[in-house]
């Protein structure tokens, strides 16, 4: 049993040294805000690593409406650098700490000079609306 004292040791320091990541399972964001940031993390990473069946799921209900997972891989390519540098930068952002401002029922995070992603409130908790 000792042996394995050191190695959980290592291991709890470590995770306690990264801190908690907006991905992390556990309980629900403390504010809307956080919520917001948590959806957004969640759509920037499925859309970067091209897990589509997962990123569909969190557009709004205008857009799940008006696309498929399949369609929105396609139109993510056919964007070139704007949707992946947005996704890039979101996430930076996040990581950085950084929320989205909540006003009512809309969410926002400048990703860039001209470049948001939004967020809208439904029945379900915040989609997202738009990444530019």
């Amino acid at each position: 049993m000792r042996p394995l004292a050191p190695a959980l040791a290592a291991l709890l320091l470590a995770a306690c040294a990264a801190g908690p990541s907006p991905r992390s399972p556990g309980p629900a964001p403390a504010s809307p805000a956080a919520a917001a940031a948590d959806v957004l993390w969640r759509f920037a990473a499925a859309a970067e690593a091209g897990r589509w069946e997962e990123a569909w799921p969190l557009l709004s209900a205008r857009w799940r409406a008006a696309t498929t997972p399949g369609r929105l891989a396609r139109d993510w390519k056919e964007s070139g650098p704007i949707g992946p540098e947005a996704a890039r930068r979101a996430l930076a952002l996040l990581r950085a700490g950084d929320l989205p401002v909540v006003a009512g029922r809309e969410a926002t995070l400048a990703v860039a000079a001209g470049r948001r992603a939004r967020l809208v409130a439904e029945a379900g908790g915040w989609r997202v609306e738009t990444l530019e």
